[in-house]
């Protein structure tokens, strides 16, 4: 007959079993793409202003001083993958005109919306001495944009910019360095889409690019 602290202890080798099986199953789901390797294949829309050349992904906008919703001065790329669940976007970019991109997650295009996060803009040669580049999440719903948080993100021309846009649960979250600067929760979040990058009034290369994610299936 089972003393308790035997059933005690049978309970919790049980416990650790399963928890290692779940991790192991959860590591062994999340995938990761490199979407600069993959060149324009990886994109379902590339807009004009994109090249891919050297194992880097260059893009310029028509317009460097245009109103933010003159399609002139955007360009877009939208991926051919779904991404979901937890998802992580490792960026490496240098800004050579411009400071302007903006990463789409969980993001519908035909309903107007998901989560936006940006870069942000140059300030304005008349802007406040208190006033700070910034880095922001919006919400994006029938195409309504509310901006949710703000960080400070300096973005110097011609030098790399490290940051991470992620999802983990419901946080969405932006990070330079390694450092987070913006975080917004979203309950429930949003569902999962493609990845979509917008550049706007800017000249910049991409030199690293990479999706993590606990899944993925190609886009209707």
């Amino acid at each position: 007959m089972l003393t308790m602290r035997r059933v005690f202890k049978h309970i919790i080798t049980l416990w650790l079993i399963v928890a290692c099986c779940f991790t192991a199953r959860s590591f062994a789901e999340t995938s990761k793409v490199d979407l600069l390797a993959a060149g324009q294949s990886a994109w379902q829309r590339v807009d004009p202003g994109w090249s891919f050349a050297d194992g880097k992904l260059s893009g310029t906008t028509k317009l460097m001083d245009g109103a933010k919703t003159d399609p002139a001065a955007s360009t877009f790329l939208v991926s051919r993958t779904v991404f979901g669940g937890d998802v992580i976007v490792s960026l490496d970019i240098v800004f050579q005109a411009g400071r302007y991109l903006g990463v789409y997650l969980d993001f519908d295009q035909d309903s107007q919306t998901g989560i936006w996060m940006a870069t942000g803009h140059a300030l304005a040669e008349d802007a406040a001495d208190n006033e700070i580049e910034r880095a922001y999440i919006k919400t994006v719903e029938d195409s309504s944009w509310v901006v949710r948080a703000t960080g400070e993100l300096i973005v110097q021309p011609g030098h790399i910019l490290r940051l991470r846009f992620e999802r983990q649960g419901d946080d969405y979250s932006i990070y330079h360095d390694e450092n987070l600067i913006v975080n917004y929760r979203k309950l429930g979040g949003y569902a999962a889409g493609p990845l979509q990058i917008r550049l706007t009034n800017a000249s910049a290369v991409i030199h690293g690019l990479a999706v993590e994610s606990d899944w993925q299936r190609q886009s209707q």
